[in-house]
């Protein structure tokens, strides 16, 4: 599958995106989590919070925009996406 994400807050933590750029992802699987666990799998190991708790949940700092909706927290890794979906995955510091 193949999705457009952009990133914005904590780019540096991922390898060819920089802040407010529009990057072509094609990744195995069909929902946020499998998007996220691909993501994932590119940058530092210690650094993989960033996307996902130790509980498998969505980092209470990252927030994901789905072709411009924030669908509901109780589920939003099983939100299935589909080809060319564009995904906006903004960091936030908690203060």
């Amino acid at each position: 599958m193949k999705v457009r994400i952009k990133v914005t807050g904590m780019p540096e933590h991922l390898p060819n995106f920089e802040d407010r750029k529009e990057v072509q992802v094609d990744f195995d699987g069909n929902t946020v989590k499998d998007l996220l666990h691909h993501l994932s799998l590119r940058i530092e190991p210690k650094q993989k919070q960033i996307f996902l708790n130790d509980r498998g949940e969505i980092s209470p700092r990252l927030l994901v925009y789905i072709n411009g909706n924030l669908p509901g927290y109780s589920d939003r890794l099983n939100v299935s996406l589909r080809d060319d979906d564009f995904l906006e995955l903004f960091f936030y510091s908690k203060g």
